[in-house]
């Protein structure tokens, strides 16, 4: 195989200074042509370390401010980034990237292939905690690195302009992933971190304030609950951006839809379904829906909930159907596991968990269930299609006789309970890019993913599940991967690690005025950032 690499209103700094004007001003519309207002959700950990990604506006500005070795554009094809192309092995275990030459960081420094290599080095540092380390540990020597028993990685080799990365077992999937469990890094600058400790990295001046990186805009500052600021880079590697400013305000959902129409914000994501619906004749906004390929979950500790018959009872006691219409109007799928695609991954014989709270008593029962026990079930405040669900799922889960409470929590402490230093009882979020590859569910599942070093947030283990992934991601033969993953969807069906609700459609609000964004399945729809450009 081979391929082309395919918040609220601005406040003013201590010393009086802003980069731009605040919300609500005459002159934010005079300057708008020169400055981008994009709007997220408040669900933002202030930690500025692309090795520890968490949320999505984490993701958005590792993305503006980094590099990797190639995009995902919006059909969620490759597009050359740091790396001008790549091939792939006939037998799907040696990936060999040409590099782009020439890329500078934005001190002026050159990039290079050995800032590369030391990424995926500090990745694969044990101390670093890096969530990607599971899926790097793939690589050839990469686990004996890992464990301190060796210093060096054989199956990574830089010579030249060439980075070849050789895996231990094969693996058609391997680029496959987004955020922080993808095997694509962003690239940290060795002349910046070479002598930072990895076991403080998010402590370091140069992540507190990460204005050395090498993508389309540089990192201006973070007013806390309020926006992040870049500018852009003229030397960008893709070509300089055309919007001189770029702002990522963060505010709760309803300000966020009030800043949208007035013209203040130029694009909103993860739109409420009826709100989108109300706006579809807007002379302001332009509606994008697209599908998704993330699914909308609820993780459920299964070492202190290990019986899968009481996670079936959720499923079962759960009216999913009714759920997806009141907080999504129907905008998105019901599925039954995460193995959602692409289309010759689908499955149409897993149990569907039809609404049948007497069945989820039955179960509930069978497993011996305390009804005076109490489950408590988190997420990051302000993340509006949980703010609707759990209500709901708290009053049904009461029906059949389990105790839920809820406990929404500020992002930094989420992230602490969920991921880094893992202790709940049950968490939800959505995301995740399932629809790309099936083999994207070993990040969550497989037993060596347990977090705080990889993404398995369940600690759900199943050692012949772990071997199907093995298999499934060993052979490029598109039936028999059909039939391995099939095996792989059946368990998890089966076992529920996870509460599975649905894949939803992603829903976008854009001025019209912003011209060269290109929405497809990819939820970064930011991807080409550097074409966008404001209408004259």
């Amino acid at each position: 195989m081979q391929g082309t690499a395919a918040a609220g209103a601005a406040a003013a700094l201590a010393g009086g200074i802003t980069l731009a004007p605040s919300f609500g001003s005459s002159a934010a519309a005079q300057d708008a042509s020169g400055a981008l207002q994009i709007g997220r959700e408040t669900e933002f950990a202030a930690i500025f370390m692309p090795l520890h990604t968490s949320t999505g506006t984490q993701t958005q500005m590792f993305d503006l401010i980094y590099s990797r070795l190639l995009k995902v554009k919006d059909d969620l094809s490759f597009e050359p980034d740091l790396a001008e192309s790549f091939e792939v092995s006939a037998d799907a275990t040696t990936f060999t990237f040409k590099l782009r030459q020439g890329v500078t960081w934005h001190d002026g420094t050159p990039l290079t292939g050995d800032d590369i290599v030391f990424t995926y080095k500090l990745a694969l540092t044990k101390a670093a905690g890096a969530g990607a380390a599971g899926k790097l540990k793939q690589i050839k020597g990469a686990t004996a690195f890992y464990d301190g028993t060796a210093t060096d990685i054989e199956g990574l080799q830089l010579a030249d302009d060439t980075l070849t990365i050789t895996l231990e077992k094969p693996n058609v999937a391997f680029l496959t992933g987004t955020a922080g469990s993808n095997s694509l890094v962003w690239i940290l600058p060795e002349h910046i971190y070479k002598d930072v400790d990895p076991a403080t990295l998010d402590e370091a001046p140069a992540t507190q304030s990460p204005t050395v990186g090498s993508g389309a805009y540089q990192f201006v500052e973070y007013v806390p609950d309020q926006y992040l600021s870049f500018k852009a880079n003229p030397n960008y590697h893709l070509g300089g951006p055309k919007i001189e400013q770029a702002f990522i305000r963060l505010a709760e959902p309803a300000t966020q839809l009030a800043q949208l129409e007035s013209g203040e914000l130029h694009m909103m994501s993860r739109m409420a379904a009826k709100e989108a619906k109300r706006l579809e004749t807007s002379d302001v906004l332009s509606i994008v829906n697209t599908p998704g390929v993330g699914v909308f979950q609820t993780a459920v500790n299964n070492e202190r909930v290990p019986d899968k018959r009481v996670r079936q009872a959720m499923m079962y006691g759960t009216d999913r159907k009714a759920l997806l219409e009141a907080v999504l109007l129907g905008q998105g799928e019901l599925v039954y596991s995460t193995i959602i695609g692409p289309d010759w991954a689908v499955y149409d014989d897993l149990n569907t968990y039809e609404f049948d709270p007497e069945k989820a008593k039955s179960l509930l029962a069978e497993a011996g269930w305390d009804s005076n026990t109490s489950l408590q079930l988190t997420w990051s405040k302000g993340y509006q299609p949980v703010e609707l669900a759990a209500p709901v799922f708290q009053q049904q889960m009461s029906d059949i006789g389990l105790k839920i409470e809820l406990f929404p929590q500020e992002t930094a402490a989420y992230v602490k309970a969920v991921f880094t230093e893992p202790d709940f009882d049950m968490a939800w979020f959505g995301g995740g890019s399932y629809r790309l590859d099936p083999d994207v569910s070993s990040s969550y599942y497989l037993t060596v993913n347990f977090t705080p070093n990889g993404g398995n947030t369940t600690h759900y283990s199943n050692p012949d599940l772990d071997e199907l992934f093995i298999e499934g991601r060993g052979t490029t033969d598109i039936p028999t991967r059909t039939e391995i993953y099939h095996k792989v969807a059946t368990t998890l069906n089966e076992d529920v690690p996870t509460l599975f609700w649905w894949s939803d459609n992603q829903i976008f609000g854009i001025n019209k005025k912003l011209q060269g964004v290109k929405p497809g399945p990819n939820q970064y729809i930011w991807w080409n950032i550097q074409e966008w450009s404001f209408a004259e």
